[in-house]
């Protein structure tokens, strides 16, 4: 091909590929030919076109069956090259099940891998390079194909709620699944038309109104339908427990409050709920497990509920509450027109009410003045000699309060020197002293009888 390819471009540039009349087309052409190459050509057919020393060989086997050889089965052989793949080539196995892709490139930055399709199974090899080694034998098993679910389960599930978006009033959830397959065959179901409801298929469950669905691991190459609580597909299930599935959707909500669904259409070994702990989350079959820091998720710190060894078709709820409708921010003030009306309303007749009041008072007589002068006065007078009553009163129960208090005084001092608390000395000095203020307090007591 190389050898072509350059017979036609010196052709091209001499002439004699159009003759000499037409060398300046065909230069144009040439030019274009090896644009499109370098443009157009995969790294499959830059592989292709370099003749390399690199092989590949092998059989196909039938797990299910002692690893008998399967002829007459088609092998691909698949090429990755730094983000682009594809398919190089495809062979038929002879009569022992044996294969053989020769001449590939041993270049590093070049992988393959083995794929084959068996009733309605994908099977893959891992990578394989040749550049340390570039002859090599790969063998591809494939298993026998079954649609009873009797040997299946799921290792572990787990759901991952994101912080909601409160413009939105949504939150993203993603899910993902580990299988277990215990037989010898390889699990493939069917969509069958005839049972759209719940096909004998592996099937996940969505909650109401779920939107935006993206299938992310183990659903390549394979169909998908939606039913009734959630979607199904085909997907194989291989002998095993390397059965790994992923997808996430988008949760629309409308209050503060939200009943996420969900369903174990297998039985379930581990079930776990990721939820942020700013929002509050409980149920009757999932165990609250405190916050834990998801390293899925870059660390981030979730509220864990789980459960373990659940049956099929077991109905878990998850109440939760303090989701967001509106950002704090964003939160309008609210006016209520009527209110406002009565308001005004109520102020206009305040105001009526006190200039009415001011005229009345201004047209009474002189005379009702002068009457309620003369009352004022009187009123006046009585209460100036009412609170020098009171004044003496108080005075002379102050004076009495006083008195009472000297003579307890007294009576204590005199019991304190029969007991030898004071000596004499000091006890007839408090005396003398308390004595001399029961006496100024008598002559202030006389005076104001007086």
């Amino acid at each position: 091909m190389k050898k072509l390819i350059r017979s036609l471009w010196d052709r091209a540039t001499t002439g004699d590929l159009w003759g000499q009349s037409t060398g300046t087309l065909g230069m144009l052409i040439a030019l274009l030919l090896t644009f499109c190459l370098l443009t157009v050509a995969s790294p499959a057919l830059a592989a292709s076109l370099a003749s390399g020393s690199g092989q590949i060989s092998g059989q196909l086997l039938d797990g299910t069956n002692a690893n008998a050889p399967l002829s007459g089965q088609s092998v691909t052989l698949q090429m990755a090259q730094g983000n682009n793949s594809e398919d190089l080539t495809t062979v038929t196995t002879d009569a022992q099940g044996s294969f053989v892709f020769s001449n590939l490139s041993t270049d590093k930055t070049i992988s393959y891998a083995l794929f084959t399709l068996y009733q309605g199974a994908q099977y893959l090899s891992d990578a394989i390079a040749l550049n340390n080694t570039p002859t090599q034998q790969v063998n591809l098993t494939v298993y026998e194909a079954t649609q009873s679910t009797s040997k299946l389960a799921i290792l572990k599930a787990t759901a991952l709620f994101q912080e909601p978006d409160i413009p939105q009033k949504t939150v993203t959830v993603s899910e993902a699944f580990s299988f277990e397959n215990l037989d010898t065959h390889t699990y493939v179901g069917t969509l069958d038309a005839a049972n759209k409801s719940k096909p004998n298929a592996l099937l996940f469950s969505l909650p109401a109104g779920a939107t935006n669905i993206n299938l992310q691991k183990g659903f390549t190459g394979y169909h998908v339908i939606q039913v009734d609580r959630g979607f199904a597909t085909d997907a194989a299930l291989l002998p095993g427990g390397n059965n790994e599935f992923a997808f996430s959707f988008v949760m629309p909500y409308t209050s503060s409050t939200y009943d996420f669904s969900y369903e174990t259409f297998l039985p379930t070994v581990s079930l776990s709920f990721f939820v942020p702990p700013d929002i509050h989350a409980s149920s009757h079959i999932l165990a609250s497990q405190g916050i834990v820091n998801n390293a899925g998720d870059n660390g981030n710190p979730y509220n864990l509920l789980s459960a373990s060894v659940l049956p099929s078709q077991q109905n878990v709820d998850l109440h939760l509450e303090g989701l967001l409708t509106q950002l704090p921010s964003d939160t309008p003030t609210s006016f209520n027109p009527l209110l406002i009306w009565l308001i005004v309303v109520g102020i206009i007749v305040l105001a009526a009410l006190g200039i009415f009041w001011f005229v009345i008072r201004s047209r009474q007589p002189i005379k009702a003045k002068s009457a309620r002068g003369k009352k004022s006065s009187s009123a006046n007078q009585s209460h100036k000699k009412g609170v020098a009553d009171r004044m003496r009163s108080s005075s002379a129960s102050t004076a009495k309060e006083r008195e009472q208090a000297l003579l307890e005084a007294l009576l204590k001092l005199d019991q304190e020197y029969e007991e030898g608390k004071l000596s004499k000395e000091v006890y007839e000095e408090r005396r003398k002293k308390t004595k001399a203020r029961l006496r100024s307090i008598l002559s202030e007591k006389e005076s104001s009888v007086r």
